[in-house]
């Protein structure tokens, strides 16, 4: 039953990845959140969830320098400004793109851009769980098959969360985080950026560990995590209502939703898999990614600012 409403679930997801993407911002829910967006945006018109991480603090009081860090989505629609931006004004130096080779097939190269080194260290372990599209129909006939079947919701979620125990198990999951760290540590202080498709997954996690090694707590780093949910705010909109018009059914459009955002519990479940398997993350970064402490403190020295 459970892999039939797998399969069900996927035809419905990819009829709602049919729809337009949609880069404006939705208003937040607080203040405090529209600030935290407009501070770390980078403005880039055809990037989705481009963020600088420029300006979150450390435990020990430094500060993360803006114009280094860039955490986004795929480029493959960047404007000729978002290229003149990256190249010009923050002087890019590392684009590492951890799209699968199908995410590359479907949606395209990275653009080439003048003196930024692209390497490429792809991370596919999750297409088991929910991107293998082989054989699948969409239609109507599928929606009313998912309807009759009395979904209960979640099971996206639960993708997610075992999409994310992968990274850290398996053996792509591993290279990727690896050659994360070597791309930064071989940019010698010089701006980098890094993406996969949302910017929200694979990304995310790589974020977690980068925020990790340079000192910064882990609540801000989960509020990062989810600053993710006000940059696609939108898309994930047009989804629900979207899948709501095709089933008429508020749980299923909610879960199918969910994949134009993130939650919590999935970034709880990454630091669950670390702590379950290696430890600590220190164990993670030291003993499976292969950092010294002497590389920590580089990327510190390169990233922060001194304490005031």
């Amino acid at each position: 039953m459970r892999n039939r409403l797998a399969r069900l679930l996927l035809a419905l997801v990819l009829v709602a990845t049919l729809l337009p993407v949609t880069p404006a911002f939705a208003a937040s829910t607080s203040r405090s959140q529209a600030l935290a967006y407009k501070k770390h945006s980078l403005g880039l018109t055809g990037v989705p969830n481009a963020r600088d991480l420029g300006g979150y603090q450390t435990k020990d009081g430094r500060t993360i320098q803006f114009g280094k860090l860039f955490r986004t989505g795929e480029l493959t629609d960047m404007t000729a400004a978002d290229k003149k931006k990256l190249v010009k004004k923050y002087h890019l130096v590392k684009d590492i793109d951890f799209r699968s080779a199908r995410n590359i097939l479907t949606d395209g190269k990275d653009p080439e851009l003048a003196g930024v080194a692209y390497s490429h260290y792809p991370y596919s372990s999750m297409k088991n769980l929910l991107f293998t599209t082989e054989g699948l129909d969409i239609g109507a006939d599928l929606l009313e098959e998912l309807i009759r079947e009395d979904y209960r919701g979640d099971l996206l979620g639960t993708y997610f969360m075992e999409g994310y125990q992968q990274m850290y198990l398996t053996e792509d999951g591993i290279a990727m985080f690896r050659g994360f760290f070597k791309e930064l540590l071989d940019a010698d202080g010089g701006a980098v950026l890094w993406h996969c498709v949302s910017g929200k997954d694979r990304t995310g996690n790589a974020t977690m560990l980068l925020l990790t090694v340079l000192g910064v707590d882990k609540e801000t780093i989960i509020e990062d995590f989810l600053l993710t949910n006000d940059y696609l705010a939108p898309d994930r909109k047009q989804t629900y209502e979207r899948v709501l018009d095709l089933t008429g059914s508020k749980r299923i459009a909610k879960d199918i939703a969910s994949k134009d955002g993130v939650e919590r519990r999935w970034i709880e479940e990454s630091y669950k898999t670390i702590e379950t398997y290696y430890g600590s993350i220190d164990n993670f970064l030291k003993k499976v990614i292969g950092l010294t402490a002497k590389d920590i403190k580089k990327l510190q020295k390169a990233y922060l600012t001194p304490a005031k």
